[in-house]
């Protein structure tokens, strides 16, 4: 059977997409790129906010159509929207022939009469196969008392280290050359083993012991502030495998919005220690941060307190979203709810400093050589895409390049940056 998976959200949820997969294409099924190929669908959906709410609902109810029509004879509804409305959910779509929940790869597998194959991650179409992610935990501990993530996904739940070995192998072998951990705080890992577990840095050492000498990146994508030490750093900063890049969530700076985000402890000054050590180390050490503004209470003060943040810590790269009450948060119920227009007009303000802080560390790497993934290649036009390691697969810029030869999408070549934009970087192939 032609099958259609669309997967929406995190990469976590592509984590969970590409296991489905795996265990379908093992029981003789084809997973598709269109829905117009398919005899089947099926939706892994986000719940985590109003958007992704949004865009799950729309991209059910378009295959509903399809479904209701004849042109697909089945369709399967999971994941996190499953998780968050259940019952209420399905009785607003009535077509839909399954329901799992997030994580429940053997349901949608007994769906399709694979019985209870276990979980193998397998690229989906249209990415590529040479970057992926490896999930090392699920749940979350933390209760920011604006995120969904707990009452979707539940408390931490470690992925035992061998089992992460053991699934980076798997994806070594089937080509892959850069693997992102994620996870909803990879500084938690391993909190809930107990007594003789492991930690984030045990886990680092376990896979440079197991690839060493391999031509493969491994990147930490999602940490917690709070628990991100220089210790955490030194090990980065010192690792032949781990990239100089760190995605650290700050979300604010202000002492009084992170005490009502629940979040203490991760205040503007500490954070901007750490983020100086690390340049200490490298100073093209790569940083990347997420920022919400309009948090209730957040006043025109608190919002400048953050602006400093942003602008003294010449951090690489932000996300920047304003903030939404999610029904069934705390913060939804919170006094001093900001208006839509002001939570706007401070997005823009911070989106326009972070690209001018972003284009002055962009500048520094003009006239230097970088280490390269190529992901695409146009002999006719005669230039490449990649990334380095200062660029995230799919939140951060590409680097573009002029050839002076062949290379294929999958490797690594040398780059020399002849120019800095705000989020990409130009350059040409160092040698053939």
């Amino acid at each position: 059977m032609n099958i259609f998976l669309l997967s929406l959200g995190c990469s976590k949820n592509q984590v969970d997409s590409e296991k489905i997969a795996g265990i379908l294409q093992r029981c003789g099924h084809r997973i598709v790129e269109s829905s117009s190929e398919a005899d089947a669908a099926i939706v892994n959906t986000c719940g985590f906010i109003e958007p992704a709410v949004e865009e799950s609902v729309d991209a059910i109810l378009e295959l509903e159509i399809l479904r209701r029509s004849g042109k697909i004879r089945t369709l399967g509804i999971i994941g996190c929207l499953v998780n968050r409305y259940g019952v209420e959910l399905r009785k607003e779509i009535p077509l839909a022939d399954f329901w799992a929940e997030a994580g429940d790869h053997a349901a949608v597998g007994r769906a399709f009469g694979c019985g209870d194959l276990p979980p193998l991650q397998a690229a989906l179409p249209g990415t590529y196969p040479w970057s992926r992610y490896l999930k090392i935990s699920e749940g979350c501990n933390n209760r920011c008392s604006y995120c969904m993530i707990p009452m979707i996904r539940g408390d931490l739940v470690s992925v035992p280290p061998l089992r992460v070995i053991r699934e980076a192998e798997e994806l070594v072998l089937s080509g892959a050359k850069e693997i992102c951990l994620v996870g909803q705080d990879l500084t938690s890992y391993g909190r809930d083993i107990g007594p003789g577990g492991c930690s984030l840095e045990n886990l680092m050492e376990m896979i440079e012991d197991r690839f060493k000498g391999q031509d493969v990146w491994f990147r930490l994508l999602y940490l917690h502030p709070l628990r991100v030490g220089k210790r955490l750093i030194e090990r980065v900063a010192g690792s032949e495998l781990f990239l100089n890049y760190l995605d650290i969530p700050v979300q604010h700076s202000d002492p009084d919005i992170l005490k009502a985000m629940n979040r203490e402890g991760t205040e503007g000054e500490k954070v901007l220690d750490l983020f100086s050590f690390a340049r200490s180390l490298d100073p093209d050490f790569a940083l990347r941060t997420t920022l919400m503004v309009g948090f209730p209470g957040e006043t025109e003060d608190h919002f400048l307190s953050l602006a400093s943040f942003l602008e003294n810590s010449e951090i690489d790269r932000a996300g920047v979203f304003t903030f939404f009450p999610e029904e069934g948060t705390p913060a939804e119920k919170f006094e001093g709810q900001v208006p839509k227009e002001v939570k706007e007009e401070r997005l823009e303000r911070l989106f326009s400093l972070q690209e001018s802080i972003s284009l002055r560390r962009q500048k520094s790497f003009e006239g230097k050589v970088l280490k390269v993934l190529v992901e695409e290649v146009n002999m006719q036009e005669g230039y490449l895409e990649g990334r380095s390691f200062r660029e995230a697969p799919e939140v951060d810029g590409i680097i573009e390049a002029q050839l002076k030869g062949k290379a294929v999408p999958g490797n690594f070549i040398d780059v020399r940056i002849t120019e800095a934009q705000e989020h990409d970087l130009i350059g040409e192939v160092e040698g053939r």
